[in-house]
């Protein structure tokens, strides 16, 4: 039965068994191997943190009384003692461990399966019984254990663990000869699931880019007119800091384009740029130093908000149009106008998750006001400012320029201007990033003061006002993704500041 948001599940009704502790433990066993499975596989596909979700189990043995409760809801319940217990062994565990009580304990020992559990260095109060001595299950591994139906008369199907130097790690029973080489496997498992999903993503908005360039009727029409990339042939006297533009530019909206382009999920994406897509989010995720807060899996966290964020840049409920076979254009059009272009250009969507991906690339854990107080070389080359934010994007847009990126680089910009526009949107959302600099801090709020004013500037030009306010939307996107585990659930507000304050 479920009773609020548990679970209960019992062995030995309506007909009693002698092996129902066994049972019940192989079955926890099992729960929990299949929750740690189900939510790796769902990282795939639901992003970063997943894996945080996990399970709290108790066990208790004992005498219960069953039956069926009158009302208009009417079910088998069970009642007594036992259940208020087994329900103490629960609330008062730990996620990702099975707490059992002595009298279970005791029915596991007599079954000569004494090896499957270590007491709890602890004891708990539980409500309504004072303190309680309990014990840990030992999960064992999942991939070897048996089923629930399997004989209990075989003792080897959970691992022994050494009393003296056993730990729990990432749900598991193993000894501290073990830990390091559980540890690497688990976050080598964990970063592939991270860049499969980010590859996911990323192939989704590649697909938006190509639908809308086959639409246009002339997708390479600035082919032959040369637009300067300065991350291209930067001088030494320049530095990424200088790029940063007040005002980035959105291509205006065609209705034509938006009346032909295809749905992208019927796009296919030739292997050759899948395959790369994969190779340059698996070297990105290994330029990302193993630190405990500006890592790869923190970068993935940015990057899932960014996603978030951008899909809930919607038009209001008055965009909805009947106007047959016009209504998909005509909603385009509104959404263009209402998000200030950034829905109808899948570049610079792309450019936004792109940046989250790679913002805190190389990042070494030092804050950019040490980095500069110490002097260093990266310091020193940067001039002092967004150091670490600098770097990343050089770093970045330097391995995307090798010759073994030329499929990927051609799907993300087919023309010479769509690579500097990328450029520029990269640039401006990973400097968005360093929130500390005095000097941006003013631009910004200056840049703020211009676009939403209650006075507007009557002699500024229409688009380019617009564009100020994607500019702000776009960066400050990014910043808020930046910081988005303090306005998150709970754990993972806790998970993120221990790591940035510890």
């Amino acid at each position: 039965e479920t009773v609020g948001d548990c679970y209960v599940a019992v062995a030995g009704l309506p007909d009693p068994r002698k092996d129902h502790a066994v049972v019940m433990a192989r079955f926890a066993k099992d729960c929990m191997h299949r929750m740690h499975s189900m939510t790796r596989k769902l990282e795939v596909s639901l992003g970063p943190d997943t894996t945080d979700l996990s399970l709290r189990i108790g066990l208790h043995s004992g005498p219960v009384t069953a039956g069926v409760l009158r009302g208009e809801r009417s079910r088998f319940q069970l009642f007594g003692d036992t259940m208020n217990t087994a329900a103490r062994m629960e609330s008062n565990g730990i996620r990702g461990r099975i707490q059992i009580s002595q009298e279970t304990a005791d029915l596991i020992v007599a079954a000569g399966k004494a090896h499957w559990f270590v007491a709890r260095e602890d004891t708990i109060v539980a409500k309504g019984k004072g303190e309680l001595k309990t014990f840990w299950l030992a999960l064992g591994d999942g991939g070897k254990t048996k089923s629930t139906t399997d004989t209990t008369h075989s003792s080897d199907d959970v691992s022994s663990p050494n009393h003296n130097s056993s730990m729990i790690l990432d749900g598991l029973m193993v000894t501290s000869a073990e830990s390091d080489q559980q540890v690497n496997t688990l976050m080598s498992n964990k970063t592939s699931r991270l860049i499969d999903w980010n590859v996911d993503v990323l192939s989704r908005l590649i697909k938006q880019i190509i639908a809308q360039r086959k639409a246009s009727s002339s997708p390479t029409k600035d082919s032959t007119k040369k637009h300067f990339c300065p991350g291209d042939n930067r001088g030494a006297a320049t530095t990424v800091l200088d790029e940063v533009t007040e005002i980035l530019a959105l291509p205006e909206f065609d209705a034509e384009v938006a009346r032909r382009q295809q749905d992208p999920q019927n796009i296919e994406l030739n292997a050759n740029i899948t395959t790369q897509l994969q190779q340059y989010v698996s070297n990105v995720s290994a330029m990302y130093q193993n630190n405990p807060f500006h890592n790869f899996e923190h970068a993935s966290h940015v990057t899932m908000s960014v996603v978030k964020l951008l899909s809930r840049i919607v038009a209001p409920v008055d965009v909805v149009v009947s106007d047959g076979k016009n209504q998909k254009r005509s909603i385009a059009s509104k959404l263009h106008d209402h998000t200030y272009g950034i829905t109808s250009d899948p570049l610079t969507q792309f450019a936004c998750v792109f940046s989250a991906l790679i913002h805190d690339v190389d990042h070494s854990g030092v804050p950019n006001v040490q980095l500069v107080k110490e002097n260093s070389k990266i310091a020193k080359f940067y001039q002092g400012r967004s150091v670490a934010e600098q770097n990343s994007v050089d770093l970045a847009w330097e391995l995307l320029l090798d010759e073994s990126f030329d499929d990927l680089r051609a799907a993300i910009f087919a023309t010479d201007g769509e690579k500097a526009r990328f450029r520029q949107l990269v640039v401006n959302s990973v400097m968005a990033t360093d929130i500390m600099d005095p000097d941006f801090k003013a631009i910004r709020n200056a840049r703020w003061e211009k676009a939403f004013t209650e006075c507007p500037n009557l002699e500024e030009d229409a688009k380019q006002a617009t564009n100020r306010k994607a500019t702000i939307v776009i960066e400050h996107m990014i910043q808020a993704s930046d910081v988005a585990h303090t306005m998150q659930h709970w754990h993972i507000y806790r998970k993120w500041n221990e790591r940035l304050f510890m």
